[in-house]
C-alpha cells in the first residue's frame, strides 16, 4: 500500500505559538511513517523535533511572495491538504478546475464561526471562499460541529479534538502558596476577556493575579490603563511566554481563569488541567476540557465567575481536589491518544478518494 501524502498548511517554526502550529507539530510527530508522509512548512527555524524525522519533509518558505510556491506545492499530487487556512493560496487552490487538483482539502473547524467579527473585506472574501469549497470538514467538539453545520449546512464528518503532552505538562511536586495565584494565559484581546481578570484582581486583593500573553491591536494598552484606574496592586501584566515558560507559570499558579466566551477546546485549559490546576471557563462553548463542579467550573455570567473564583481562592482543599481530578480527566486528551484519532481519520479520508 502506498503511503498517504499529507500537506499541512500551518507553519511549524519553533517560535510560532499559534495553536494550529502547535497542534500540527504534535500530530506530525506521532503519525505512523509507514502509512503517512507529512510535508510541513517553516519560514525561519523549524521545531527541531521534526528535523530528520522519518515520514516528515520540511519545506522552507521565502520571506516574501509566498502564495505561488504554496499553491504550486498544493497542486503537487498530495492525497490530502490538511488544516486549510484562509490564505490566498488556499483560495486559489480551491477555485482551480477540479481536474487540476488531486488532493482532498480538509478544513478543521476549531471555533464558532461568529469568532470572525467584522473582518476586513479581503479576509471575509478569503474566509467565505475557502470555507464553502473544502472537500471534508472536521470539528473540534460536537458543539462546534453542530454550530458550523447550522450556519453553513456543511456536513462535519469527524470530531477530532486537540490534545496535550501530559508528560511535559505535569504538576509540581508541591503546590503551597501562602497567597493564591490566579493565572490567565492567552492573547490579550477583548474577546478573550482579560479585562475581567483586572476586575477580579480588584475584587480579591488577597490573591495574586497574572496576565500572560501577547497583546494585539493595542489592547494591552487598554489593560494597562484599566489596571491603573482600578488601583489593583496584586496583578502583573507579563507578556508572551514560550511553552516551557508557560509550563513554569502554570506550576507556579493555583487557579486558571479564562473569561473568553468564544472558543472550541482552549489548549491552555488542557495544559492547565494537566499541571493540576482547576479551571474556570464559560459554558457558552461547552468545552469538554472542564467538568463543571469536578475539575473546575463552567459558568454563565461574570457574577458566576466571581463566585466560583471566590470558592477556589478561599478553599485550598477544593483547589487540590479539583486539580487532581483535572489531571486525571485530561489523560484522555493525551496527544499519543488524540493523534491516533487524526491518523485514523486521514486514512479513511484518503481511502475514500
Amino acid at each position: 500500500m502506498d503511503k498517504l501524502r499529507v500537506l499541512f498548511m500551518p507553519s511549524v517554526d519553533l517560535d510560532n505559538t499559534n495553536a494550529q502550529s502547535l497542534n500540527v507539530r504534535e500530530i506530525a510527530l506521532r503519525l505512523d511513517p509507514q502509512r503517512l508522509h507529512s510535508t510541513l512548512w517553516y519560514e525561519r527555524e523549524p521545531d527541531p523535533r521534526l528535523r530528520n524525522l522519518p515520514g516528515v519533509r520540511l519545506l522552507q518558505l521565502p520571506s516574501r511572495r509566498q502564495t505561488l510556491p504554496i499553491l504550486r506545492e498544493m497542486l503537487a499530487g498530495y492525497d490530502i491538504v490538511a488544516y486549510m487556512d484562509y490564505s490566498p493560496a488556499s483560495y486559489l487552490f480551491l477555485h482551480v478546475p477540479r481536474v487540476m487538483r488531486r488532493a482532498r482539502a480538509v478544513m478543521h473547524v476549531e471555533a464558532p464561526t461568529s469568532q470572525l467579527k467584522n473582518p476586513p473585506r479581503l479576509l471575509r472574501t478569503l474566509f467565505e471562499g475557502v470555507r464553502a469549497r473544502c472537500d471534508m470538514y472536521t470539528g473540534i467538539t460536537e458543539f462546534i460541529a453542530q454550530e458550523f453545520h447550522s450556519r453553513t449546512k456543511k456536513k462535519v464528518s469527524y470530531i477530532l479534538p486537540v490534545g496535550v503532552d501530559t508528560r511535559l505538562f505535569s504538576p509540581p511536586a508541591v503546590r503551597q502558596h501562602e497567597v493564591p495565584v490566579v493565572l490567565f494565559a492567552g492573547t490579550l484581546i477583548e474577546r478573550k476577556g482579560p479585562q475581567y481578570v483586572v476586575d477580579a484582581a480588584a475584587l480579591f486583593p488577597d490573591a495574586r493575579f497574572r496576565l500572560v500573553g501577547a497583546g494585539r491591536e493595542g489592547f494591552e494598552d487598554v489593560l494597562r490603563q484599566k489596571i491603573a484606574q482600578s488601583g489593583a496592586k496584586n496583578l502583573t501584566l507579563e507578556g508572551p511566554r514560550t511553552q516551557t515558560e508557560m509550563l513554569d507559570a502554570m506550576r507556579e499558579s493555583d487557579v486558571f481563569l479564562l473569561p473568553s466566551r468564544l472558543e472550541g477546546i482552549p489548549k491552555v485549559t488542557l495544559e492547565a488541567a494537566s499541571t493540576g490546576l482547576p479551571c474556570i471557563v464559560f459554558r457558552d462553548y461547552e468545552t469538554p476540557s472542564v467538568i463543571d463542579g469536578v475539575t473546575g467550573f463552567q459558568i454563565g455570567t461574570i457574577e458566576g465567575m466571581m463566585q466560583a473564583l471566590a470558592k477556589l481562592i478561599a478553599d485550598p482543599s477544593l483547589r487540590q481536589r479539583m486539580g487532581e481530578a483535572a489531571r486525571k480527566h485530561v489523560a484522555s486528551f493525551d496527544w499519543d491518544l488524540v493523534s491516533q484519532q487524526w491518523q485514523n481519520a486521514y486514512l479513511e479520508i484518503g481511502a475514500a478518494r
